[in-house]
């Protein structure tokens, strides 16, 4: 059992839950057969608290003590290290539009991308259903700068990118012309 499965999730430590809106995923089996399944979400805030966010397939229903497991849709989990706040005076934290050809680094806050290889949760959803949705389950590091704060998920969107084998691909539509020929 891991870690996360038995810790004890007490409710100082969960954040507000994020569910996704259903999100339509078009894939034919008989045509497609992908080898890699990853969500990416874009735009994520780190500029609280540092988190876990649990990630869970069709299961609009899970919290902080759900298992993550696959009966519960779980995905996997991604982390953020969370800057708990601003320091600075005002307007210090402020993201300002880069110029072109800006060779300094980007401002410690600009939004993440972050990704995880969720194949074996979406191909057993795109198993019962075509419509997906993610929910986030973030639990918020116990002791930190901002720790009481729970609203920590802030997205701009999310992806889900699959990777198809090109070569079985190739070979099927060998196969089809083969039979017309």
């Amino acid at each position: 059992m891991e870690d996360k499965d038995k810790e004890n999730n007490n409710s100082s430590n969960i954040g507000n839950v994020f569910t996704s809106r259903p999100i339509k995923v078009k894939f034919n089996s008989d045509e497609h057969d992908f080898y890699r399944a990853d969500i990416i979400f874009y735009g994520v805030d780190h500029s609280g608290p540092s988190y876990e966010g649990r990630i869970f397939i069709n299961n609009s229903k899970a919290n902080g003590n759900t298992l993550c497991d696959e009966t519960n849709g779980y995905a996997g989990s991604y982390f953020i290290f969370g800057h708990g706040g601003c320091y600075g005076d005002i307007g210090h934290c402020d993201l300002m539009p880069r110029r072109p050809y800006d060779s300094r680094p980007r401002h410690a806050l600009t939004p993440a991308v972050v990704s995880i290889n969720a194949t074996n949760a979406i191909k057993k959803a795109l198993k019962e259903t075509d419509t997906i949705t993610i929910t986030i389950v973030p639990i918020i590091a116990v002791g930190g700068r901002m720790s009481h704060i729970k609203d920590v998920i802030h997205l701009e969107r999310i992806r889900i990118n699959g990777y198809e084998n090109y070569s079985k691909i190739k070979n099927r539509k060998d196969e089809i012309n083969r039979s017309l020929a």
